[in-house]
């Protein structure tokens, strides 16, 4: 019965330790393929926001032993509205063309395709910044502008839009002049904000920027069946658009995250742009983070919106062997001569999730390493028990001309065929466990964990490293009873019989 004891803990610490490594390897092998899904290998960047060269860095980048693929990108935090819906996203803007060569963003839609990203007869921007086809966009002046004028009575004229015609202007004897600022921003401290009147209320007590709201959601909602068509695409994640009801074919607007109850920002120049865009596909890439905030746009829309001229953000990468993506990030560097630009690694780019994740399965496999050391104990007190057990037939061994040696190795082969024993069964059901949560996956929170299902992957490598350390502590843990043993003298044995 002692020695039962002693097997079935060392078979529990053995399990323990065994399903942890799976699941704790799952969730970095989870994690690095869901970043590496959306995420390009190696990015290259360059300081400044002149990045127009980047057809040139692409050739030189294609050109890097070890380099499959290059493609530009264009990534600015946005917001997203649907109706009375909103959400904040980080809106991309990539190639189409392109899109397969760096990311697997095509394996990933659940509807839809990136066929549709590039609106016909779209044209790459001109080299310089102000781009007119983006000055054309409405603004959200235009709205404080509008909402102001009608809520006093008057309806100031305003300038139409491509993608939002109003209603024929009123004559109206006057236009609500802006409220003037209280303070010059030259005469204020470096980093201070000038303080602003804000808009008073209108007639019945309402609020101006409440009307704005209502006004954005209302014209979000509004669907223009021609205007669909012609409408440049954009893809959005699976949790985002069960947020926003979306659906392929639907429209949204994209906006910028200024607001209108930032009147100082908004009235010192700011011009916060609108634009819809249509639906062209839903991803899924199993991870939360990128599924409810990520948005892909085609390229040549996202620098007009942004107004940025023919500039991107930079060059994404995809390297043929992942493991070696630092050094080959260190390669593109030297090749474009270092100066303003830099790369970025998968890794570096995700470096505190993924130090956090080796750090909890260091931790983790720590903790439980002690969970078999103190199962080893068991083992240290069966084979006292033996010993005392025994300590009449080792004397007669011993009187018969047994060595010490061979008392040791008896002991020794005991101990080890506990270790084996309670090993061979921790494994068996550390297998069996991890079997398990692979064939009925077990949910989890992604709100709290950022993916769905807990992630198992068993490693051959992991599984022998385990069995090889609950060996070791068994043989240690024989060993001292094993030394006791083959020290007694066959009088210390025979005395009392």
């Amino acid at each position: 019965m002692i020695g039962v004891i002693a097997i079935v803990g060392i078979a529990l610490g053995v399990w323990a330790l065994s399903a942890v490594l799976a699941i704790t390897s799952g969730f970095q092998d989870a994690f690095r393929d869901k970043v590496l899904g959306v995420n390009a290998h190696v990015l290259v960047l360059k300081y400044g926001w002149d990045f127009t060269e980047y057809r040139e860095v692409m050739a030189t980048v294609r050109a890097t032993p070890g380099v499959t693929g290059a493609a530009p990108f264009l990534i600015n935090p946005m917001m997203i509205t649907r109706g009375e819906r909103i959400a904040g996203v980080l809106v991309k803007g990539v190639d189409p063309d392109r899109l397969g060569d760096v990311l697997d963003l095509p394996t990933y839609l659940q509807r839809g395709s990136i066929r549709g990203l590039r609106a016909p007869g779209s044209s790459a921007p001109s080299a310089t910044r102000d781009d007119p086809a983006a000055a054309r966009d409405t603004t959200l002046d235009d709205y404080i502008a509008r909402a102001g004028n009608e809520l006093a009575g008057i309806r100031a004229p305003h300038r139409p839009t491509l993608d939002e015609p109003l209603a024929p202007p009123r004559e109206s004897p006057a236009v609500l002049p802006p409220t003037p600022a209280r303070a010059r921003e030259d005469l204020l401290p470096p980093g201070a904000t000038p303080a602003y009147d804000l808009p008073g209320e209108g007639p019945g007590g309402v609020d101006p920027l409440d009307a704005l709201a209502r006004d954005v959601a209302r014209d979000a909602s509004r669907t223009d069946t021609n205007a669909l068509s012609v409408m440049p695409g954009v893809i959005v994640g699976k949790t985002l658009a069960r947020n926003l009801s979306l659906n392929v074919g639907d429209q949204v607007r994209i906006i910028s995250p200024l607001t209108g109850a930032d009147a100082a920002l908004v009235r010192h120049g700011a011009t916060p742009r609108a634009r819809d865009f249509r639906v062209v596909g839903v991803f899924d890439a199993g991870f939360d983070e990128y599924d409810s905030r990520l948005v892909y746009v085609d390229i040549w829309q996202a620098q007009r919106f942004f107004d940025q001229g023919d500039a991107v953000t930079g060059v994404e990468v995809k390297v043929r062997n992942i493991d070696r993506a630092r050094a080959i990030g260190r390669r593109i560097e030297r090749s474009l001569g270092g100066g303003p630009y830099h790369t970025l690694d998968w890794e570096a780019l995700n470096h505190n999730l993924f130090t956090a994740l080796a750090l909890q399965k260091l931790a983790l496999s720590f903790v439980i390493t002690i969970i078999i050391v103190i199962a080893a104990f068991n083992v240290i007190a069966t084979l006292v028990m033996v010993v005392l057990d025994k300590r009449r037939e080792i004397a007669i061994l011993k009187a018969m001309g047994a060595t010490e040696g061979a008392i040791l190795r008896i002991f020794l082969t005991q101990g080890l065929a506990i270790g084996a024993l309670g090993t061979g069964l921790g494994l068996a059901c550390g297998a069996l466990n991890c079997w398990l949560l692979m064939r009925y996956r077990f949910p989890l929170d992604p709100q709290v964990y950022l993916i769905r299902y807990v992630p198992v992957q068993p490693s051959v490598a992991e599984f022998a490293f385990t069995g090889i350390v609950a060996m070791l502590v068994a043989l240690a843990a024989s060993f001292v009873p094993a030394v006791w043993a083959a020290r007694l003298t066959p009088v210390e044995g025979l005395r009392h019989e």
